[in-house]
């Protein structure tokens, strides 16, 4: 049988809906910034990365999981209270249409020169008093210039669908001069956040990274294999 045209009609119809979700994250984050406070961890994808945001800064980051479809939005935002504390708020919206609004908290305690203690935590007001809450261990210097974190997790019925204890952890290593940092990370469990993913940041400007990174392993039935993200710094 002779074919013509597109071989794969479906990867085409995938890659423009990819363009179409990169433009939206952009206007919404842009959104954000311009008429918002919005503030929350930075997270390497899901699992926090435990670097805290220097003292009266704000750290805005925008995430889009996608399949053929874009299948949640999270905007993530900080405040750096003091050096070790920061405090804030994010935003999940699911493409079913429902929507989190969660308020969170996540220090930084100094052990040693080689390793941190971070502690945090997620409140969402109104999906039934979801919450997780963390512990991860930093090795400064294990590998030099990376940032490791390993630790872990607690999560309640409403935020799992069953309560769920777990391990997480999280690595990036600059190259290329900084500009670029290879990222990865995995979260143990059955529920909507666990799995492998890896990607890279590239640092557009001072102030600007964009993101790209896809998901390996999922034990969920429906996982979001890529990621797109923007992080900003104000």
């Amino acid at each position: 049988m002779q074919q013509t045209g597109i071989r794969n009609p479906e990867i085409h119809i995938f890659m423009g809906s990819i363009m179409k979700h990169i433009t939206r994250l952009f206007l919404i984050i842009c959104t954000w910034m311009a008429g918002s406070t919005l503030m929350a961890q930075q997270t390497y994808f899901n699992v926090p990365n435990s670097k805290v945001t220097p003292q009266s800064d704000f750290y805005v980051q925008a995430n889009a999981f996608l399949t053929n479809s874009l299948d949640r939005t999270q905007i993530n935002g900080m405040y750096g209270v003091n050096k070790d504390t920061e405090v804030g708020a994010n935003i999940l919206h699911y493409n079913s249409g429902d929507s989190w609004i969660g308020l969170g908290v996540q220090h930084r305690e100094v052990l040693t020169a080689e390793h941190n203690i971070t502690i945090g935590g997620t409140y969402y007001l109104n999906s039934g008093g979801a919450y997780y809450a963390y512990a991860l261990v930093t090795a400064n210097k294990l590998v030099p210039k990376a940032n490791i974190n390993a630790g872990l997790y607690y999560g309640n019925d409403s935020m799992f669908g069953k309560s769920t204890i777990g391990l997480m952890a999280g690595f990036d290593y600059p190259v290329i001069n900084d500009k670029i940092r290879f990222k990865a990370e995995f979260m143990s469990g059955e529920h909507w956040l666990n799995g492998l993913n890896l990607g890279a940041d590239y640092a557009i400007s001072p102030n600007m990274k964009a993101g790209l990174g896809i998901n390996l392993i999922n034990s969920n039935s429906g996982p979001s294999p890529f990621i797109i993200q923007l992080h900003y710094t104000l």
